[in-house]
């Protein structure tokens, strides 16, 4: 069956690599330790997306996460464009018809009561342990407050920060009062008070992004993760920084599976 099948650039499979390594690493070493393990897609897309540059046809996150060795418990998938969910929920349903999985259709940040209420109840005997995979195309479509909320359970997130694409390129937009973007993004609302500082240093506005967000990660009670120990995603055809994908966890065994996902996923490597 032919379903929508949008178009990414090449540098989508790094990302994709990144996810498969944590997510099986993380499903497989906590199944009997935790009763449940939820992954949740803020920003699901289709299932499945073809490299513009080559025509391949490559899995996306939801489908990497559906496909592991020893499956998580359930499945929560967010996605606001109609037609990608649409083509997401049928390929869930042909693909993993056994699987517990559950869609919301909306914009995340504000369907956010309606993915909590998707999370089964943590209890002494029924613990509940969540992984989020967070990828936004641009700023303004994270808040930080949703990430604020999620946090209250259980949860680890993976998180692709656009400090390049498009932090970088518009920072005289976002820096007029009017733009409550990277506040709302990072949320730091007196950021623009430590830029001009940063900006002294030489510091370039994607490395100071990153590290505005991770502060707020730590305020609430995830380590602190510094922008080296995230990885940098750059386009193929002209090496130009994107994104980061950083990695946050309240518990130090995460940050362990995250340095091996790192080791372990290599461009050489074909997972699909």
């Amino acid at each position: 069956m032919q379903f929508h099948l949008p178009e990414i650039g090449a540098w989508g499979e790094e990302k994709y690599r990144l996810v498969h390594y944590y997510a099986q690493m993380f499903a497989s070493s906590m199944k009997d330790k935790w009763q449940c393990r939820v992954y949740i897609d803020l920003f699901s897309g289709a299932g499945r997306a073809r490299i513009k540059e080559s025509g391949k046809v490559v899995d996306g996150s939801p489908l990497i996460a559906l496909g592991i060795d020893d499956p998580f418990d359930r499945y929560i998938f967010c996605e606001e464009d109609a037609t990608n969910i649409d083509a997401l929920r049928k390929r869930v349903m042909t693909d993993y018809p056994s699987l517990d999985t559950h869609f919301v259709h909306g914009d995340a940040n504000k369907a956010v009561d309606e993915i909590l209420a998707k999370i089964p109840q943590h209890s002494p005997t029924y613990k509940v342990l969540g992984f989020c995979f967070v990828d936004p195309f641009k700023i303004d479509n994270l808040k930080f407050t949703t990430l604020k909320r999620l946090s209250a359970k259980y949860m680890d997130f993976l998180v692709l920060i656009p400090t390049g694409m498009d932090a970088r390129r518009n920072v005289s937009y976002y820096m007029k009062y009017n733009s409550r973007h990277i506040e709302e993004f990072t949320g730091r609302p007196n950021w623009r008070d430590e830029w001009p500082e940063a900006e002294a240093r030489g510091e370039n506005f994607g490395l100071f992004f990153i590290k505005q967000f991770c502060t707020s990660m730590a305020d609430i009670g995830y380590k602190y993760t510094t922008a080296e120990a995230s990885v940098e995603i750059r386009s193929t055809e002209k090496n130009l920084p994107l994104y980061r994908l950083a990695f946050f966890s309240k518990h130090p065994l995460g940050h362990k599976f995250w340095g091996e996902a790192k080791k372990y996923s290599s461009p050489q490597l074909d997972l699909f």
